[in-house]
C-alpha cells in the first residue's frame, strides 16, 4: 500500500466542498476550520498512523532483513564474479556428521552443533578450506583446529580458512559448526517456513555450510545474466564418460560422497522429532523430548529433520518397520500408503536388490510446499498432495495418486540413494526416470494394464506440452538436464515401451546389473551412457533401434486409424482397418524431419469397455512390423468388435495419441 494514501484522503476531506463557492482561499479557510474542530481526532489518528508505520518498519527492517529482488540479484551476481575462480579448487569431502539440534517449535527457533569430518580425496595437499554459508541461520560459527579465518564475506555468504599445515591426501580434518535461528517479529513476506509451531521440516543443507564454491547459487536466467554482464552459463556438463572431472561429483553433492550420520534432536514435550536412520533411544528432560537417530548404512549427504504432533501408524514387512507419521485429522490415506510401501518393497527387493535400511517412514509436513521427497529411509510428504484429500477409495479415481507417489519415492531408495548419477547431462534419468519406471511396475501389478493406459496418456500429454513450451533446447532422454517433462513424463512412456518390447525381466535385469556395479560406489559416478549400455546388453539385435530412437534421439510418431469395418464370416468376425504411420526425428528446437519407418507396432481389436475402462477386453492382438506409411490390416475375432487400433496402449511417443483407436463403423 502507498504510505501516503491515508494522509491524502484526510487532505481531500478537509478541502472538499459542495456548493457554488469554489475559490482556493475559501477552501483553505474551510480546511482550517475543519482541522480546528477535529484537532484531537486528527492528532490521535496521525500518531496512530505513525506508530503503526514505525512498528511495521521496526519488525520488517530492524528485527528482520529485507532485500528486494534487485538486491538479491546483485548478491547472486557478485557471488559468482567474486568466487567463481575457486570452483575447481581442491577441497576435502564430508565423510561423517554428528548433529545436536535443539528445536523450539513454539517460537520457531533452533540451535544446532555439528561435528563433522572431511577427507582429502583430491590426491594433492589442501591449504585452504572454502565454505558457502547456508541461508537459513542467523549466525554460523565454524571452528577448525589449527586454522584461521582469512576471508569472511557476510554479504556474499562465503568464508575462507587457511590451514596452518596443508591437509595431506587421504587425511581428514574436523570441522565444527554452530548455527542458530531465532524468529523475531514479522517479516515483509514470510521467508522461513522450515520451522513452524506444528510441522517443522528442514534439510541438512539448511544447517550446514557446503565446502567450496557452490554453482547452484548462480543465476540461470539468460536475460538476467546478460543484465549483470555474466558469461554464458553451461547448465550442466555435457554427457561424456571421458569427462572424469565431472564424474568425480554426483549430481546431488559437490562436497561429499557417502556419509555416516548421527543425530540427537530435541523438541517440545508434545512433539515427535525424526532424523535419518534408526531410533537408538528417546528420553524426556525438563519437559522436552529427546531422540537419538543413527543411519544404519552410509548414504548420500542429503536428508531431513522433522518435528510435529504426530499420530503414528505402524506395521512390518519382513522385519522392516513401516511407519506413517501424520496429523490425527488426516488419516484418510494412511492405509493406502502402508499398502504401497509393502507392494513397493515386494517388487524392488525381488527385482533389484535388498532394501538398505531397517525402516521406511512417511512423514507429513504442512502444505507450504506441495511435494514428496525421498531421503535415506524417510519420505517427507506434503499434506497438500497426500493427506488432506480423501483418496481412500482408489477405485473412484483414474489414477491412485497416493499409491503412485509412495511407490515413486520408495524407488528412490534404490535410484538416487544407492545409484546416483554423475553431475552431468542424463543424471536424472538414473534417478527420476528409473523411479518412474519402478513405480509403474508396482502400479501395474496392483491395478492392471488398463489403468496404466490412463497414466501413460497423462504422461504423454505432459511431455508433449512440455516440449512445446521449452525455452532452451529439448534434449534426448539420456541427455536430460533439469527438464522435468523429459526425465519424468517422457521417461515413463519410454521405459514402459522398452518393457513391452524386450520384456519386464530384461529391463529389471539391466537395472539390477547397474545397481550391482554402481550401488554405494565412490567416484567416478555412473552416467546415462552406462545405464543405456546395460539396456543394450539385454536387448536383441532386431530391437536395438528402440534404444537409438527413444534414449539417444528425439523421435516422435504419428499413428492414426483412418477407417475401420467388420463383417461376420461364419462364426467369426473379420475386422479390417486402414492406418497411417509416420516416424520423425526432431532436433532440440522442435524441427522435425520424416525418416523411414521400420518398427514393430501393435495392432488390436477390442470389445466394448466395461466398468469405466478406456478399452474393452482384447479380442485380437498382434505385433507387426510397419515399413510404410499406409497399411490395411485384417484380424479375426470370435466376439463382436467395438473398436480397433494401432499402438492402442500408446507405447510410442505420438503427436496425437487420441487418434490411435477408432470405433467400428
Amino acid at each position: 500500500m502507498n504510505p501516503f494514501y491515508n494522509p491524502a484522503i484526510l487532505c481531500v476531506y478537509c478541502i472538499l466542498h459542495q456548493g457554488n463557492e469554489n475559490t482556493f482561499g475559501y477552501r483553505l479557510n474551510l480546511a482550517w476550520k475543519r482541522i480546528r474542530n477535529n484537532r484531537i481526532a486528527i492528532a490521535v489518528s496521525a500518531l496512530a498512523y505513525m506508530a503503526v508505520g514505525a512498528f511495521i518498519y521496526y519488525n520488517t527492517l530492524v528485527l528482520n532483513d529485507y532485500a528486494s529482488a534487485e538486491e538479491m540479484e546483485d548478491i547472486v551476481a557478485k557471488y559468482e564474479k567474486s568466487f567463481k575462480k575457486y570452483e575447481n579448487l581442491a577441497q576435502p569431502r564430508f565423510r561423517s556428521l554428528d548433529f545436536s539440534i535443539d528445536l523450539r517449535p513454539e517460537d520457531r527457533s533452533f540451535k544446532a552443533k555439528i561435528t563433522s569430518w572431511a577427507i582429502n580425496r583430491s590426491g594433492t595437499p589442501i591449504r585452504e578450506l572454502h565454505f558457502t554459508m547456508p541461508l537459513v541461520p542467523d549466525s554460523v560459527k565454524i571452528t577448525i583446529p589449527n586454522a584461521k579465518l582469512i576471508l569472511d564475506s557476510d554479504e556474499l555468504y562465503y568464508r575462507i580458512y587457511a590451514l596452518d599445515k596443508p591437509l595431506a591426501a587421504n587425511d581428514s580434518v574436523m570441522i565444527n559448526v554452530e548455527v542458530s535461528k531465532a524468529t523475531q517479529g514479522f517479516e515483509n513476506s514470510v521467508s522461513f517456513t522450515e520451522v513452524t509451531q506444528n510441522g517443522s521440516f528442514f534439510n541438512n543443507t539448511d544447517l550446514m555450510p557446503t565446502l567450496g564454491y557452490n554453482s547452484n547459487f548462480e543465476m540461470s536466467d539468460k536475460k538476467m545474466r546478460e543484465k549483470h554482464k555474466l558469461p554464458k552459463r553451461e547448465i550442466i556438463a555435457k554427457l561424456d564418460n571421458k569427462n572424469v572431472k565431472a564424474r568425480m561429483n554426483s549430481y546431488l553433492s559437490n562436497d561429499s560422497d557417502w556419509v555416516q550420520v548421527n543425530t540427537v534432536i530435541s523438541t517440545s514435550g508434545d512433539q515427535t522429532a525424526i532424523a535419518p536412520g534408526s531410533l537408538v533411544r528417546s528420553w524426556k528432560k525438563r519437559g522436552r523430548n529427546y531422540f537419538n537417530y543413527k543411519l544404519d548404512h552410509q548414504s548420500v549427504n542429503f536428508y531431513s529433520f522433522t518435528s510435529a504432533k504426530f499420530e503414528v501408524a505402524r506395521t512390518k514387512w519382513k522385519g522392516i518397520d513401516l511407519e506413517v507419521y501424520f496429523d490425527k485429522k488426516h488419516a484418510y490415506n494412511v492405509a493406502n500408503m502402508l499398502n504401497s510401501m509393502k507392494k513397493s518393497l515386494e517388487y524392488y527387493t525381488t527385482h533389484f536388490g535388498p532394501y538398505p535400511h531397517k525402516q521406511a517412514r512417511i512423514i507429513e509436513f504442512p502444505r507450504y510446499s506441495s511435494f514428496a521427497q525421498a531421503f535415506p529411509g524417510t519420505i517427507p510428504f506434503s499434506e497438500g498432495i497426500g493427506f488432506i484429500l480423501d483418496l481412500s477409495d482408489p477405485t473412484a479415481h483414474d489414477i491412485d495418486q497416493v499409491f503412485y507417489v509412495v511407490a515413486h519415492e520408495m524407488a528412490h531408495q534404490y535410484w538416487a540413494h544407492q545409484v546416483v548419477g554423475a553431475n552431468m547431462q542424463g543424471s536424472e534419468l538414473l534417478s527420476e526416470g528409473f523411479a518412474q519406471y519402478s513405480a509403474l511396475m508396482v502400479m501395474e501389478k496392483e491395478y492392471g494394464k488398463d489403468k496404466m493406459k490412463k497414466f501413460l496418456e497423462y504422461e504423454m500429454d505432459r511431455y508433449l506440452g512440455g516440449r512445446s513450451q521449452e525455452t532452451d533446447e529439448e534434449q534426448p532422454l539420456m541427455k536430460t538436464q533439469g527438464q522435468q517433462y523429459i526425465h519424468y513424463n517422457k521417461a515413463s512412456v519410454v521405459m514402459y515401451y522398452l518393457k513391452e518390447m524386450i520384456g519386464q525381466e530384461k529391463v529389471d535385469e539391466a537395472l539390477k546389473n547397474l545397481l550391482l556395479r554402481y550401488g554405494y560406489k565412490n567416484a567416478p559416478y555412473p552416467t546415462s551412457i552406462d545405464a543405456v549400455n546395460e539396456f543394450r546388453n539385454v536387448t536383441p539385435p532386431e530391437l536395438q533401434y528402440v534404444i537409438t530412437d527413444m534414449f539417444e534421439n528425439i523421435t516422435v510418431f504419428s499413428n492414426k486409424v483412418e477407417k475401420t469395418s467388420y463383417k461376420k464370416v461364419g462364426s467369426v468376425y473379420e475386422v479390417t482397418f486402414t492406418t497411417v504411420s509416420e516416424k520423425f526425428r526432431a532436433d532440440g528446437l522442435g524441427n522435425e524431419t520424416a525418416i523411414p519407418i521400420n518398427n514393430y507396432i501393435d495392432i488390436a481389436v477390442f470389445a466394448e469397455p466395461e466398468n469405466g475402462n478406456t478399452l474393452g477386453k482384447v479380442l485380437a492382438y498382434k505385433r507387426i512390423k510397419v515399413t510404410k506409411k499406409g497399411n490395411t490390416y485384417t484380424l479375426f475375432t470370435s466376439e463382436k468388435p467395438y473398436s480397433s487400433g494401432i499402438d492402442p496402449y500408446n507405447y510410442l511417443i505420438d503427436r496425437r495419441p487420441d487418434d490411435n483407436i477408432r470405433l467400428q463403423d
